[in-house]
């Protein structure tokens, strides 16, 4: 009787709070808040985050620097008045703190500042015409590093409109020639900053570090400035007194067809080793590994050999060893490897790994998120396998009524595949409900996720199963997984992954097989574009942003190498037959096979998956007939970066499968 009564009291007590909880809706992207580039303090005692939040009305986003006490966890905002910061990093001895930023009274572009930690206002201390790309403290404290454009050799001409330009390499929406980006060390205590690099070659913004005792600055050099050579770069060490570059890993070189897409370099904490992400396996940017070297000596050696995953982001530990994460399954997971190669998963449990930073003592800062909880903050402690939450930014969101996410698995082709399933809320074992595909872009060094997704969580409460298939070329099973959307049509096998999931998925009932839908954007907006092509299994489609002629997108992107190396090597016109070969992989090359009802949705300038092929693949099915709408946002870029418009697209993705599924 007592049990009965404490059970009838948790139900009254539960009861309110039950009927009070609704589903994400629109309204709710405005609540979002995000939290990112977490930045732990040299003593792991505290951590700033940038959190960022949106004002739909103004159509901005804006964003801010958080200082969290670990041991309290006691908040206190860094920049009051002041926006569009990013990219803090504490000094070498924690007593200062650097960010980026826009200069008071000056343009956009991003400048450095400095603000001490112990009281007193932040100062500006670069002066980049052009803004800051990355930057990196001095290991003594007194100056920093940083990458900027370089000034446009005929900009006095540009300003006159004599700026006709030579096509090289540059996609169609090029306006003028790419200019190179270079490294510049500014001091703290003031003057002109001094120039450190310059040629025609460039330095990506997205790697920069130096060495324990300030000699060398390590980074990834580009052959050109132009977006399509983040696929032939290399690691690059600058000697700081003699000004001489040296490459240590000799297995790439700019030329070098197996080069690949570097996300970091990183100097160890003492010495000269050097840690990057490299592609280890002779393919091509199908899965990085965590590499090390030695400046001044030869050879590279595998971090972790026995870790078969991709990895996105590394962090020396103390010991010599690492903190690195990666796509795993349906999760983005978290390893620790020790000196000796051996790795041990961390046990985040329904968390999802984004990123983070270690401390002297090996505590990690990091965000994560998961199905039912937007990002926030979370810290491990040295040691630990159990992090602790530190931010409670989306607590508004994560009490709404959220559909959880789940694996599910199948094996088709040889492969033992997964993917993330989300049932609709409300969901009954023996109705069946109409079922969404939402496949993930790339195709390569991605996945999906079970990530809090709001485009997700929008279906689920409008009645839809959501199925999101992590297809070969997907990162998250291994490199012979990954490798394998390589050859003469990627497109074919990423098909039959897709089917063959759902196919299982239908075979475990619930599934109204008559009301299927399929999209994706980018690389999931190709592979959709291929599904309906290919397979009279869907009612509604929205292809995003798509390759749907693979010949317009290999010479008109900003990244027209990337086709001829998932094609194993092959181009357009290098051989007999390649021409064909591409042709075959073009959904417009079987547009009249099209059923679907189609929207599809792209930028009105998209350099990536330039947007003629959307309206070349529009006016396809309108001229056969077919029920097609093309929505275009007015927007440069392969998405539109502001809040208002990445809203937009998620309102007319849902309605359309909404108006043709009829959930």
């Amino acid at each position: 009787m007592h049990r009965l009564l404490a059970a009838f009291a948790w139900l009254c007590l539960a009861a309110p709070a039950t009927a009070l909880a609704r589903p994400f809706t629109l309204d709710d992207y405005a609540r979002l808040v995000s939290v990112s580039d977490p930045e732990i303090s040299p003593d792991g005692r505290s951590i700033v985050a940038v959190v960022g939040r949106s004002d739909y009305t103004k159509d901005q986003t804006h964003t801010e620097l958080v200082l969290i006490d670990v041991a309290s966890g006691a908040q206190r905002v860094l920049t009051l008045g002041r926006d569009d910061v990013a990219s803090p990093r504490w000094s070498p001895d924690g007593t200062q703190l650097a960010f980026a930023a826009p200069s008071e009274g000056g343009d956009h572009a991003a400048q450095v500042w400095v603000m001490p930690m112990n009281g007193g206002d932040a100062r500006t201390v670069t002066n980049a015409k052009y803004g800051v790309e990355v930057y990196a403290w001095r290991p003594d404290g007194k100056a920093i590093a940083y990458v900027t454009q370089e000034t446009p050799p005929n900009e006095a001409a540009i300003e006159r409109h004599e700026d006709l330009f030579n096509v090289g390499d540059e996609p169609f929406s090029a306006t003028a020639l790419s200019v190179s980006s270079h490294l510049w060390l500014q001091q703290l205590s003031g003057g002109a900053a001094t120039r450190l690099t310059q040629g025609n070659w460039s330095i990506s913004p997205g790697a920069l570090s130096w060495s324990a005792d300030g000699k060398y600055i390590a980074f990834d050099e580009l052959p050109d400035a132009r977006f399509d050579s983040i696929f032939h770069s290399r690691v690059a060490v600058l000697d700081i007194v003699t000004g001489q570059i040296s490459f240590p890993d000799e297995r790439f070189s700019l030329a070098s067809s197996s080069a690949v897409v570097l996300t970091a370099v990183a100097f160890a904490p003492s010495g000269d080793r050097l840690a990057y992400t490299a592609g280890s396996h002779g393919s091509v940017i199908t899965q990085d590994d965590l590499d090390v070297t030695t400046v001044g000596e030869p050879g590279v050696r595998d971090a972790a050999p026995t870790l078969d995953r991709n990895i996105a982001f590394f962090a020396w530990s103390p010991g010599g060893g690492f903190i690195a994460a990666g796509d795993d399954g349906v999760s983005q997971g978290l390893w620790r490897i020790s000196p000796d190669g051996t790795t041990q998963r961390v046990d985040l449990g329904d968390l999802n790994f984004n990123g983070g930073s270690v401390a002297q003592n090996g505590a990690v800062a990091f965000t994560a998120s998961s199905a039912q909880r937007p990002s926030e903050l979370y810290y491990l402690a040295p040691g630990s396998g159990s992090p602790r939450r530190l931010t409670d930014e989306n607590a508004r969101i994560a009490a709404l009524d959220l559909a959880p996410a789940q694996e599910f698995t199948w094996h088709n082709d040889g492969f033992d595949e997964d993917g993330v399933l989300t049932y609709p809320l409300g969901y009954h074992t023996g109705v069946k409900y109409p079922l969404v595909l939402d496949i993930h872009g790339g195709p390569i060094l991605e996945a999906s996720t079970t990530s809090f997704d709001p485009r997700v969580q929008l279906l689920a409460a409008r009645g839809f199963v959501v199925f999101q298939p992590n297809y070969r070329g997907s990162d998250n099973l291994g490199f012979a997984y990954a490798d394998a959307i390589i050859g003469r049509n990627p497109m074919e096998g990423v098909g039959t992954d897709c089917v063959a999931g759902l196919r299982a998925l239908e075979a475990t009932g619930g599934i109204d097989e008559s009301r299927i839908g399929v999209s994706g954007y980018s690389a999931g907006g190709w592979a959709t574009s291929w599904l309906i092509t290919h397979y009279d299994l869907w009612r509604a489609a929205v292809s995003g942003a798509a390759v749907d002629d693979v010949v317009m997108e290999s010479t008109l992107s900003e990244i027209d190498s990337f086709m001829p190396l998932i094609f194993g090597g092959l181009t357009p016109w290098s051989s007999p037959g390649a021409l064909e070969a591409y042709r075959d992989a073009s959904p417009i090359t079987y547009v009249q096979n099209v059923h679907a009802a189609t929207l599809i949705l792209v930028d009105s300038t998209d350099p990536r998956a330039p947007t003629p092929q959307s309206y070349e693949f529009f006016s396809a099915l309108r001229n056969l007939g077919k029920v097609v709408q093309l929505t275009v946002v007015p927007a440069y870029g392969h998405h539109p970066s502001d809040p208002v418009r990445n809203r937009e697209i998620d309102r007319a993705w849902v309605d359309w499968m909404v108006k043709y599924l009829s959930p």
